[in-house]
């Protein structure tokens, strides 16, 4: 057991240390998501100045809601590469080397995959941080309890962002090219999580969809659980329905690795 955690933390450390080392590559894409977020800021302070609330959301509530849900989506989804390594190691063949190793495919790209968001998890606190001396309205956790909970809910909803990843990546092995999926899967994301406009303000009938759907656990219930919109017992409920659904999409990948590896196939040979 220990021989085999050494093995996977290698694997992690080697993904920090390179994502580490592009730190040029590294630097300019989170530049480019914090350009990112001030525009979004931008467009809710233009439409805060013409109403007071929406859907229960005033000013300040959007801006905390803005800046945490795009801080988790930046922690584990702004440059998670389990999906494009997956996929371009599928695409040249390397695959066969990793079925090779004394490791798990699915588990070793989670390693390296996590290895990738500590560092992310990082820099995005830091610009948290930087966005509190700008904008008073940027509240913090509504309590320590809260503030814990948040952490234990951005655990659960980066296990299932993982999974929908390596499900995307995985399916490379039948459609061979799979960068229309990747952006697919990336819009659908953002949307669904509510990344991009909190689901409360949706209308009746698209909430219920999302509530059926895993991807609100990704952001929208952190960010919910941060700034302290369910009491202690939905919370709970909450957080129980996102490992449910981060253990079964890591099931769902693991089989969709079994049937894949079955039929490998490599491309031009």
């Amino acid at each position: 057991m220990r021989k085999t955690l050494e093995k996977y933390y290698a694997l992690f450390s080697a993904s920090l240390q390179q994502s580490m080392a592009y730190r040029f590559g590294f630097f300019t894409s989170f530049l480019g998501e914090v350009v990112k977020i001030c525009v979004m800021l931008a467009v809710w302070m233009a439409v805060y100045r013409q109403r007071s609330a929406i859907a229960g959301f005033d000013y300040p509530m959007m801006v905390t809601y803005l800046l945490v849900s795009q801080t988790v989506n930046n922690v584990y989804g702004f440059k998670n590469d389990a999906e494009r390594l997956i996929s371009k190691r599928i695409m040249d063949g390397s695959i066969v080397f990793d079925l090779l190793r004394p490791v798990r495919f699915v588990n070793a790209r989670l390693a390296e995959n996590a290895g990738q968001t500590i560092l992310q998890a990082v820099f995005s606190a830091l610009t948290l941080l930087c966005f509190k001396l700008f904008l008073p309205e940027l509240a913090g956790p509504a309590s320590v309890a809260y503030g814990a909970l948040f952490m234990a809910s951005m655990c659960a909803g980066f296990f299932i962002m993982f999974s929908v990843s390596a499900i995307s990546g995985l399916l490379a092995f039948w459609l061979m090219n799979n960068w229309g999926l990747r952006s697919a899967k990336a819009a659908i994301v953002n949307f669904f999580s509510g990344a991009l406009v909190p689901i409360a303000m949706m209308p009746g009938w698209m909430q219920g969809i999302m509530e059926a759907l895993p991807f609100k656990n990704i952001v929208y219930v952190p960010t919910m659980i941060y700034m302290g919109q369910y009491d202690y017992m939905e919370t709970f409920v909450r957080i129980g329905t996102q490992i449910f659904w981060a253990v079964a999409m890591w099931l769902l990948a693991k089989a969709l690795c079994g049937l894949a590896i079955r039929r490998v196939s490599i491309n031009g040979g």
